[in-house]
């Protein structure tokens, strides 16, 4: 640390002797640098004729220090190097005789050091000495200058006044310009319940008038005042000056403008204040206007700053300031939330992507830039951002500005209307091929069938031939053929083979007839159906497929007719018991329920016990040819097309999983209008 030279009084002198005296443990390098120094580790220590002597004290011990040095050195000089010294203090050394030499601001060691240049001699026996009030004037200054809590300044101020005036009573109120009254903001002498409640309004009183003229009141006969309605008396002559008076209240202005007003009274010796207590409370006022004014503005700037931060941390997306070498400066709560702090390097922030981010944000700065720059589509962990880098200046320094807009959901959106639009694509697509196929699979169903009959004509004409060979008695050749090509194994598997070619040309159909009702759904009139006969009719026909894996319950209520396409909804119920019987492993329980709303809709529900639908494809259920099911159970239409019926119904499905137990499917409905046209919306086919 380097410090200033030292005061004209502990430079060496040129004859060997002693210079200084230190009071501590060790005296420091930079005295001894500049003298010679004797250590002693306690005033009792001193030899009675020491001078000078430096000494370090806590602002707390400065009193009792001083008391203690005087009563062994009563002649020394002293530099006092005073830890936290505030303006009360530095007042309470003052009047133990201390006269300072230095300005109050004069760094001599480490922040929240003060040095104090002192002669320890007697105290002044004239307080109203102008070399002690001026210093008095000087400490109240810098109090003003140094302090930003108003409340503190406020009380800090009238003790100052109260010491150097000698009064047992002194109150500072402050304007409240909305509610017409002055408000007490600090005092001595007066106990704490009666400033909470003591509202003088302006215009009233002593201290009312004073605030309403503006002016200061010097008040020489209190009984004469107390019976007045009109205190202008008692404002001081500008050509007279002002009368001895035994109380003072003067406004505190700013700008011109009534802020405050300062009351004294009750002198400790009952005599009036001088006009030299006047012109200190008077001068100090004038200057306390400026320096309140300064103090409520950064009380101001601090609200507005507060203000700005909760603003800021109301943003959603991360914000963060950092500095040229890209470490943070400030951030908002969204930034602390998403990467753990506000403090430290940007790219350690960010995690493991980081680093390579923040290396492209340092080229850029390298680059001087001047304009806001974007970046899009940042991964950090498992979120997605766009960032703008905004440069600024904040004082001599350049700050960049990082907004980080969230974007995850948006790429998640994105990717889910790329499949979409894969799958539009695809639909359209599936439909022409369904299309083409149709045909060709019409005749060779046909045919297939044909086939059928035109084998067994066949071996009819086999059996009569073999009948007429057995009359003729000429088998043997004709055995010889049929054991070589086993016509009796033929026709035993024939029939079978031609079956299962049927039901495979029928299950194409069907594959074809989902597609084309998927992407061409065809316009039907809406007609009216009893729900319960629908679910009854489905649970009927896919009997085989659920009677040996599920316990069917029905729970149906009363429910009333609706106006729908009763073959969709039958499509619909019953692709759902399959997929619950599918799901069932070993045994399951199946539950139908349907009740009416209150708002006229009916709700159904299908609630199994199947397992349930994994949690990480619960979102792709109802997307076109998704399916777990093995090759040949499932195309992955079934959920994809009911979607649509529903919708076509203007309803709803929706699903309700509970992982590792069971599925509840919930279908609402509205009861729909008679013959009204029912056609899938195009733009809601694809569910995204």
């Amino acid at each position: 640390m380097t410090l200033p030279a030292l005061p004209a009084f502990v430079t060496p002198r040129p004859d060997p002797v002693l210079n200084v005296w230190w009071i501590g443990a060790q005296n420091p390098s930079w005295l001894a640098d500049a003298a010679p120094v004797a250590s002693v580790a306690a005033v009792d220590d001193l030899p009675t004729d020491a001078d000078p002597i430096v000494a370090r004290v806590a602002a707390a011990d400065a009193l009792t220090f001083v008391a203690s040095l005087r009563a062994r050195c009563a002649d020394a000089r002293l530099l006092l190097l005073v830890d936290d010294l505030t303006g009360p203090v530095e007042a309470d050394l003052l009047e133990v005789g201390v006269t300072f030499a230095t300005d109050a601001s004069h760094v001599m060691a480490p922040r929240r050091m003060r040095a104090v240049i002192a002669s320890l001699g007697a105290p002044a026996a004239d307080n109203a000495a102008p070399e002690r009030r001026q210093r008095a004037f000087g400490v109240a200054s810098h109090l003003l200058a140094t302090m930003h809590d108003e409340r503190e300044t406020f009380q800090q101020l009238v003790h100052i006044i109260a010491r150097e005036l000698h009064s047992r009573r002194v109150s500072l109120l402050q304007v409240d310009h909305g509610a017409g009254v002055l408000v007490m903001r600090a005092a001595v002498g007066i106990s704490a319940q009666v400033m909470a409640v003591a509202r003088p309004r302006i215009g009233e009183g002593i201290a009312g008038t004073c605030a309403r003229l503006g002016k200061p009141l010097y008040i020489d006969d209190h009984s004469r005042a107390r019976g007045s309605t009109d205190l202008t008396a008692f404002v001081p002559d500008a050509d007279h000056g002002a009368p001895p008076a035994m109380s003072l209240t003067v406004p505190i202005l700013v700008k011109g403008e009534v802020v405050g007003v300062v009351n004294v009274t009750d002198r400790d010796d009952n005599r009036p204040y001088s006009r030299r207590d006047i012109d200190f409370v008077a001068a100090l006022m004038g200057h306390a206007g400026f320096l309140l004014e300064n103090a409520q503005l950064m009380t101001n700037l601090r609200s507005e700053r507060a203000f700005t931060q909760r603003v800021l941390d109301t943003l959603a997306d991360p914000l963060v300031v950092v500095d040229r070498g890209l470490r943070v400066v400030a951030a908002n709560q969204a930034f602390e939330r998403a990467f753990g702090g506000a403090e430290g390097a940007l790219a350690e922030r960010l995690g493991s992507d980081g680093p390579a981010h923040a290396h492209l944000l340092a080229d850029v700065i390298a680059g001087g830039a001047q304009d806001t720059q974007e970046f899009a589509a940042w991964h950090l962990g498992d979120r997605v951002f766009d960032v703008r880098l905004t440069p600024f200046d904040d004082a001599d320094r350049q700050r960049f500005l990082l907004f980080m807009h969230d974007v995850t959901a948006r790429h998640v959106m994105e990717r889910r209307l790329v499949s979409a639009e894969k799958m539009a694509s695809l639909g359209v697509l599936a439909a022409g091929v369904a299309h083409e196929i149709n045909n060709p699979i019409g005749f060779v169903k046909a045919n297939i069938r044909s086939a059928g009959g035109f084998m067994g004509d066949l071996f009819d004409v086999v059996d009569a031939w073999r009948a007429a060979a057995l009359a003729q008695g000429t088998v043997a050749r004709a055995r010889s053929v049929e054991e070589e090509v086993d016509v009796d194994g033929l026709r035993e598997d024939a029939p079978r083979m031609v079956e299962e070619m049927v039901e495979g040309v029928e299950r194409v159909e069907k594959i074809v007839a989902g597609l084309k009702t998927f992407a061409h759904p065809d316009t039907q009139k809406a007609q009216q159906a009893d729900l319960r006969e629908l679910l009854d009719n489905a649970a009927l026909l896919t009997q085989g497929k659920w009677k040996y894996s599920l316990e069917l319950e029905k729970d149906y209520a009363d429910v009333a007719p609706i106006v729908c396409l009763g073959n969709q909804l039958e499509q619909v119920f019953m692709n759902l018991i399959v997929n619950a019987a599918q799901a069932a492993d070993g045994w399951g329980k199946l539950r139908i329920e349907a009740r009416d709303l209150p708002d006229g809709r009916v709700r159904l529900r299908f609630v199994d016990d199947c397992g349930g639908i994994p949690e990480a494809i619960v979102d792709k259920i109802f997307d076109p040819f998704f399916t777990t099911k093995d090759i040949g159970e499932g195309t992955g239409l079934g959920l994809a097309i009911s979607y649509n019926i529903i919708e076509t119904h203007g309803g709803t499905l929706q699903v309700e999983v509970r992982e590792g137990e069971g599925t509840t499917f919930v279908i609402e409905l509205p009861r729909g209008a008679q013959g009204q046209p029912m056609v899938v919306k195009q733009q809601s086919r694809f569910r995204i």
